[in-house]
């Protein structure tokens, strides 16, 4: 017998029927994979028709939506028989031992259900909407653990080399930002918890990749700080302020202000006005 741990609660299944559950991963390159052995489609339609229904799980997708993603501007005129060969193909795949579909025929098109399956995106969902409530609860500690490994089921950019869908593009925008808000909070919450040297190095790499996100300087600024090291963190706002005027031609936002302020005069409470939380003593 397997345990399973779903929203808190504690759970037995069968061995047997966890291992032939699908798994769908789509934070990185998509992956399906069942009891262990990988199922992830190679052909490029296939991939982006399967990562077309699992962004809508649970939802009919109609036939025309397909076609036009799939195709963009230039479907062929056999599009819609091409697009029930792949679904023909996508269900071989992904049928179960016992021959049953997770993809099932409507009349305006098709529908994936993942009740039976667990997806990474699903966890992650679950993972950052405990640690949000446990950082507005005060409790750092679990906050920074659920946060982490929130953080941590991301394998590389959502859906990455799939392109050319405006779907999967505005599906991988909104989870992008949460992914961004989660790291935010994580950092936040170590930050809290007085763990201010764990979180530099990582902050830097960081803003390499996303120089215009303020809250990583802020972050970056109160790490060196209370790390002894006031003058890189006043450096960091310089660097802060001229790419931020250099890209988008306007000042650093008041919070990054107040908390430049707040470490040039070495005032503490200003940070917290800043939106900086004590650390934990």
């Amino acid at each position: 017998m397997r345990f399973s741990r779903i929203r808190g609660v504690v759970v037995s299944v069968p061995c047997l029927q966890a291992d032939l559950a699908l798994r769908y991963e789509l934070l990185g390159r998509l992956r399906v994979t069942r009891g262990g052995v990988d199922l992830t489609p190679e052909q490029p339609k296939l991939t982006k028709l399967l990562a077309l229904l699992l962004i809508r799980a649970g939802k009919t997708v109609p036939g025309e939506k397909l076609v036009a993603e799939l195709w963009e501007q230039d479907p062929p005129r056999c599009a819609f028989a091409s697009l029930r060969v792949y679904v023909s193909q996508l269900r071989k795949i992904l049928n179960g031992p016992t021959g049953t579909s997770p993809i099932a025929t409507t009349s305006p098109g098709y529908i994936l259900d993942v009740s039976g399956a667990t997806t990474d995106f699903q966890e992650f969902e679950v993972l950052y909407t405990r640690g949000r409530e446990r950082y507005g609860s005060a409790d750092f500690l679990h906050a920074s653990e659920l946060l982490r490994r929130a953080s941590s089921l991301w394998r590389g950019p959502i859906l990455e080399g799939i392109q050319g869908s405006l779907d999967i593009e505005s599906f991988a925008a909104v989870h992008e930002e949460k992914r961004l808000n989660c790291i935010e909070l994580s950092i936040d919450s170590t930050l809290a918890l007085g763990c201010h040297h764990e979180v530099i190095e990582d902050l830097k790499g960081l803003l390499v990749r996303h120089p215009l996100r303020e809250p990583f300087y802020r972050q970056l600024m109160v790490a060196l700080y209370r790390a002894g090291r006031q003058g890189d963190a006043l450096g960091t706002y310089r660097s802060a302020r001229r790419m931020i005027r250099e890209e988008l031609g306007v000042e650093p936002g008041p919070t990054l202000r107040l908390a430049h302020e707040a470490i040039l005069r070495a005032d503490p409470a200003r940070l917290e006005a800043a939106g900086v939380i004590p650390a934990i003593r």
